[in-house]
């Protein structure tokens, strides 16, 4: 089941940890540091982790739902991590 936001809540603490939802249950998120700073890098983008986070909210999030459908992607904390690698993907095949 794809994963939808669950709250505008975030926090940045070596990346930005997010909520989404499953329908049923709320599931944190991650997207570290290194992703963002290559997003941005990429996208020729200057800002803070914050702010890059915004700008790309929807891209991160369906970059989250997917690696959540697939089952993928969870760190040692159990957080849902959104990766550069996966980032770099969405981005190549756009």
């Amino acid at each position: 089941m794809p994963l939808k936001r669950h709250s505008d809540d975030l926090t940045a603490s070596d990346g930005v940890k997010f909520w989404m939802s499953d329908g049923e249950r709320p599931v944190l998120c991650r997207v570290s540091h290194e992703a963002l700073r290559d997003l941005a890098n990429r996208a020729h983008f200057d800002g803070t982790d914050e702010k890059v986070f915004e700008a790309y909210r929807e891209l991160i999030e369906q970059v989250a739902s997917d690696a959540f459908d697939a089952g993928a992607s969870v760190d040692d904390a159990g957080l849902v991590l959104v990766t550069s690698e996966a980032l770099a993907r969405v981005a190549r095949s756009a």
